[in-house]
């Protein structure tokens, strides 16, 4: 990993932690953005949809979570399996009980039943003009979308606040993917066009 990308991610995450302190920062920011993927994606009474549990400053998807649960789609969360860094999709219901695993992140206790998304909901530190994403640099959903497009066809939606975009493109190397865009409380990037 290049130091320029060690220190992108560095700045970006410290960017992030201030931004949920500022004084300035809106509470409503993951229901307001719950608000934009529901008015701009249609899901298929057959579709998974795979979300993350956040952590520290990254924003909340628990409102997009509700709204598909009342919609009665699948909901599953990304898991890590030790050795690989394709990551594994669990089930999320109301009733999942969680264990907190690498990187202090819950995950499904039972992790009997996987499924396959058809859309993802993806955290990241920064994004630029051409949907490509900061993540924490151990390439598991850059792995996994790799591997899930050469299956089929999937969404790729990142979930942020708006002024983690950058004006100019982060650095990339052959293994990244790209979004098809994010989602953020002002507004939608559209990177599919």
């Amino acid at each position: 990993m290049s130091s320029e990308k060690q220190d992108i991610r560095r700045n970006a995450k410290l960017f992030r932690d201030h931004l949920v302190v500022s004084p300035d920062w809106n509470p409503d920011s993951s229901a307001q953005a719950a608000r934009h993927l529901m008015e701009m994606l249609s899901f298929p009474e057959n579709a998974v949809i795979s979300v993350y549990y956040p952590i520290g400053s990254e924003i909340d998807p628990s409102p997009i979570v509700e709204k598909l649960w009342q919609r009665n789609l699948t909901v599953c969360l990304p898991c890590i399996k030790e050795g690989q860094r394709k990551l594994i999709f669990v089930p999320w219901t109301p009733q999942t009980q969680f264990e907190t695993r690498r990187f202090g992140i819950p995950e499904p206790v039972d992790k009997s039943v996987l499924c396959t998304p058809d859309i993802l909901i993806i955290p990241l530190l920064a994004f630029d003009q051409r949907g490509y994403r900061m993540g924490y640099g151990q390439g598991h959903y850059d792995e996994t979308l790799a591997s899930l497009r050469a299956q089929k066809t999937v969404l790729a939606v990142g979930l942020a606040y708006a002024e983690q975009a950058v004006l100019l493109p982060l650095p990339i190397e052959n293994h990244d993917e790209r979004l098809d865009m994010v989602i953020t409380p002002q507004r939608v990037f559209d990177f599919r066009r």
